[in-house]
Formats: structure tokens, C-alpha cells, sequence
């Protein structure tokens, strides 16, 4: 009896740092803004913008590998109190699954930012926003087996189990996020943003375990396992060295629950056709005890494409032989100009 109780004990531990470790993060962290934090939301010059990304992780280790592919649309919709000032909209989906089980996490959020001019000519902004929306975590439960339902003869029945009676199929829950990015035009041929953004504000519940009782409908009630706040920190700066050369060092930190991220990375831009606006970037990162970074992408005119690939360096190297995760990433920018009512740089500068 004792086993059996350690069984269920060691699964849900092991439940709660998956779903932990489910959390997304990219490597292209700046190729998925509304994950990255809220105030990037409608935060570029032009109509609108549309992307997505897809990153697979550990692949090499585990039969059923992270799969994360993620989607959004954005916009600079209105001008805000004052003519230097705008309001930024978005809506992004994510989904990220893994296992025999096939534990998933998906969320669809509406994204709201408002985007302070802090001086006549655009050249600085100060962006505060936030998401609002829905997140579902699911796993099948028939595909899992616990140490009681097996009979004496090896065989196994699954409703014999009691520890799978008490594993509830979905956790459905609301989700908020708060942001800030504060950027700075310095002369004609640098900027920088940095930023602060917090995941999951007020800590919903998404326990998939039961606590063994039913309620007055009579389903089983949830037990309380609270996401924890995920807080990060980032920021880049952007130079052009040359007519033909750019670079742009950046950073995150990200923290959640005494768990820390720390990835440093620079890419390098040339201008590779000026004509026909065609941009080669490549660059490398380092994700502290855990991965090298290798980028790469293109830009051509308003089409921004990405890839990734992370070298693994961390304790799993001889179990994964350094290979970690591969992400593809692409966004597009729309521009339909009208008559403005104000000058565009002033409403939507370029960072």
C-alpha cells in the first residue's frame, strides 16, 4: 500500500513540474513579442502585423517531444489622448503538448496596450498593456497506469485504481498579464528597449487532480494547485555599424518560483540587396547552463523569417549528444497608408 501511495505521490510531483516546465519560452524571444511581454502588443510602424512560431525540444531524448506552435495578429488601431500617443490591439494562440499522455497547454488572449509619446518627436515611448483571456491544460488519462490497478497476475484494470479515479481529464481557467516597455530612439542609427512583463497575475488554479470528494453537483472537485507568477525582464539595443552591417545585442531574465532563465544573444544584420530591401541576419546566444544558441533568418521589405537552434551543454548532452530545440519563426508586416492625421513617425516610431 505504502508503493502504491509513493506511485501517485512521485506523479503528481512529476504532473506539476511538467506542467511547469510547459510554460512556453522561445529561444526567438523577440520573434513572439505578445508572449515575450504584453506592451510589444501593436508596437511597430505600419497596419498590421501577423506571425507566428514553432519550436520542438528534446526530440532527441523522449518519444513524444515539447511541440510548441504559437500564432498572433496585431495593430496599431487608434491615435490615444494626445496626437504622440497610440493604442496597440493583438489576439495570439499557443499550444504546447508533450508525452504518452499527451499533456497540453493552449490559451487563445486579447492583447490591449497604450503607447505613451514622452517627448514631441516620437523618439521616446513608454508602453503599458495586458492580456486578458482563456487557458485550458488537458492530459489523457487513459493512457496513464498507477500501482493499484494491477491485479496479481500482472494483468492490469484500470478501474480498479482509485489514483486514476482522482485524475480529472482538463483544468479550464482566466489568465491575466501586465507589461511595460520603455523605448528610446538615441540619434539616427541606435535604439534600445527594455521591458518588465508578469504571466499569470493572480495565480489560477490548474490542478488536474481531484481531491476525492465530490461537490453539490456532484462531480469530482479540483483540487488547488496555483500556476506561479512568471516575471521577466528584457531589453535590446540596435546600431547600424555601416550602410551594409547592423547589430543587435539583447537579453531576458526570466524567474518563476526560484527558477531562472538567464539567455544572451546578439544578432548580426547585412544588407545583402538595398533595392530589393533584403536583409541576411545570423548570430549566436547562450541560455546560462543550459544551451548555445545558434540563429539565423532573413528579412525581405515588410517579411521577417527566422530559425533556431539550440546546442545543448546541460547535464543531458550525452543523453540528448548536445541537440536541444529547433524553432522556425515568421512574421509579416501590412501597410495600407492613408492621409494621416498626424505624422506617422510620431505615431508609430520604429524600434
Amino acid at each position: 500500500m505504502r508503493s502504491k501511495k509513493l506511485l501517485f505521490l512521485l506523479f503528481i510531483l512529476f504532473l506539476g513540474s511538467a506542467l511547469w516546465a510547459q510554460d512556453i519560452h522561445f529561444t526567438q524571444y523577440y520573434m513572439s513579442p505578445m508572449t515575450l511581454n504584453p506592451a510589444m502588443t501593436g508596437k511597430f510602424e505600419g497596419t498590421a502585423r501577423i506571425g507566428g512560431i514553432y519550436r520542438s525540444q528534446w526530440s532527441s531524448v523522449i518519444s513524444n517531444p515539447f511541440r510548441t506552435p504559437s500564432a498572433w495578429i496585431d495593430a496599431p488601431i487608434i491615435q490615444g489622448f494626445r496626437k504622440r500617443d497610440w493604442v496597440g490591439v493583438g489576439f495570439m494562440v499557443y499550444q504546447d503538448k508533450t508525452g504518452t499522455a499527451g499533456l497540453t497547454h493552449s490559451a487563445g488572449k486579447l492583447g490591449a496596450v497604450y503607447h505613451l509619446g514622452l517627448d514631441k518627436k516620437g523618439n521616446a515611448v513608454l508602453s503599458i498593456g495586458g492580456h486578458y483571456g482563456g487557458e485550458q491544460r488537458k492530459i489523457d488519462e487513459n493512457a496513464l497506469k498507477f500501482g493499484d490497478g494491477f491485479n496479481s497476475d500482472g494483468s492490469y484494470t484500470q478501474s480498479n485504481s482509485a489514483d486514476f479515479n482522482r485524475i480529472l481529464g482538463n483544468a479550464k481557467y482566466t489568465d491575466i498579464d501586465l507589461g511595460v516597455v520603455l523605448s528610446s530612439r538615441l540619434n539616427k542609427t541606435m535604439d534600445f528597449n527594455i521591458g518588465f512583463s508578469m504571466y499569470h497575475m493572480f495565480k489560477p488554479n490548474y490542478s488536474l487532480v481531484s481531491t476525492g470528494g465530490t461537490g453539490g453537483t456532484g462531480t469530482a472537485q479540483q483540487g488547488v494547485s496555483k500556476i506561479p507568477r512568471r516575471a521577466i525582464a528584457h531589453g535590446q539595443f540596435n546600431m547600424e555599424l555601416t550602410d551594409k552591417w547592423s547589430l543587435s545585442p539583447s537579453f531576458i531574465f526570466q524567474t518563476m518560483e526560484g527558477n531562472d532563465e538567464i539567455m544572451v544573444q546578439g544578432l548580426a544584420g547585412y544588407l545583402f540587396n538595398a533595392e530589393k530591401g533584403i536583409t541576411l541576419n545570423m548570430g549566436l546566444g547562450y541560455r546560462l547552463s543550459d544551451a548555445i544558441n545558434v540563429l539565423a533568418g532573413i528579412k525581405v521589405k515588410s517579411l521577417t523569417v527566422g530559425i533556431a537552434y539550440d546546442i545543448n551543454t546541460s547535464s543531458l548532452r550525452t543523453a540528448s549528444n548536445y541537440r536541444g530545440g529547433f524553432e522556425i519563426a515568421a512574421n509579416y508586416i501590412i501597410k495600407i497608408y492613408k492621409p494621416a492625421v498626424v505624422k506617422p513617425k510620431v505615431l508609430c516610431p520604429r524600434f
